[in-house]
């Protein structure tokens, strides 16, 4: 029978690169599934509707997951073993039909974006092809594979073009290797029980991650300043990195503005499941920063453009309690915006 799981919002069902035999069905809440384009290398999410499966090729065929589940809010999803899924789609053909549908759609875009990139006339030597290998995989959260390459490509290139970009990708991708993220329990277990907790909800913690060279604070106030520079040019992917960087380093007195940096960022790009992730953790972190109404405010710009003003308003109004008198005016403008969605 197929098992009804209840996730916390901000939670992980499965991430990209897991090996995970279940068939997922939304029944409540929102469920965000994020990918990397083929073709172009930037974030792809798509949105689940209530009714309707998800994590089925992967779980058919056998194959690693190509895309993170992320949970938006909390939802109660049913999980399928192969079997029950097989058992059920029998009874169903409807559901088969609507399957053929959407997979002869993504086999013909995939299809394209193979025809582009083979008809593109712009050759790749080995350096750059090993620097682009280990780039997808760090992007695509497979940190021990992209350590791996990017290991190789340092040892082959000592002198190479992209050694210094290399370097950061081994660091980082060894400290990400071992973190968990989210909370999975059963309804009706408030408490989170492990024994509860499905085995492609989260990942259990490595023994320690390894922490990255720390840097002087000299260091850290140029990369704070240049990803200043670049989010003043709007080059938002690269301020980006260079916030994160700062992030990671997890020292100085630039880690709760480097947030804040990060997340107007990961909003300009409409990355707002990142975003959210992203300032659900400085949250945790840092309960008493003078900068939450900022990343509250950035967490209700999020769910507005999700088209959920009724789940950014509550984030407006905890940021009016906090924010300063400068911050007071725009925030009050976003709450009627949102009002005004709402009653329409």
């Amino acid at each position: 029978m197929p098992k009804a799981v209840q996730y916390s919002a901000n939670s992980v069902i499965y991430f990209s690169g897991d090996v995970d035999a279940r068939v997922f069905l939304l029944h409540s809440g929102h469920i965000a599934l994020n990918s990397l384009d083929i073709e172009t290398g930037a974030q792809v999410t798509e949105y689940i509707k209530t009714g309707e499966f998800f994590g089925v090729k992967s779980a058919l065929g056998n194959y690693p997951r190509e895309e993170s589940a992320m949970v938006l809010t909390d939802s109660l999803v049913y999980t399928f073993s192969v079997a029950e899924f097989e058992d059920f789609a029998q009874k169903n053909t409807r559901i088969i039909l609507q399957m053929l549908k959407v997979f002869s759609r993504q086999l013909r875009n995939v299809h394209h974006q193979l025809e582009s990139l083979m008809d593109s006339k712009q050759q790749t030597n080995n350096e750059d092809g090993l620097f682009t290998v280990a780039t997808v995989f760090y992007k695509s959260q497979h940190y021990q594979a992209a350590a791996q390459v990017a290991a190789r490509y340092r040892a082959l290139y000592p002198a190479g073009k992209h050694l210094a970009a290399i370097g950061p990708i081994i660091t980082n991708s060894a400290q990400m290797a071992g973190r968990s993220f989210g909370e999975a329990r059963q309804p009706g277990d408030a408490a989170g029980n492990p024994s509860s907790q499905p085995s492609g909800a989260a990942h259990p913690p490595a023994t320690g991650p390894i922490q990255p060279a720390p840097l002087d604070e000299a260091s850290l106030d140029l990369s704070f300043q240049l990803a200043e520079d670049l989010a003043k040019q709007e080059k938002w992917a690269d301020a980006y990195k260079q916030y994160h960087t700062i992030i990671e380093m997890k020292q100085g007195t630039k880690v709760e503005a480097s947030y804040l940096g990060a997340a107007r960022c990961l909003y300009k790009q409409s990355e707002f499941v990142r975003c959210i992730q992203l300032g659900t953790s400085f949250i945790t972190q840092f309960p008493k920063s003078l900068k939450l109404a900022e990343i509250l405010m950035f967490l209700g710009l999020c769910y507005q453009g999700m088209d959920r003003p009724d789940k950014a308003l509550p984030f407006y109004d905890k940021a009016l309690m906090m924010a300063g008198p400068l911050l007071v005016p725009k925030i009050k403008e976003l709450q009627a915006a949102c009002e005004g969605a709402i009653h329409a």
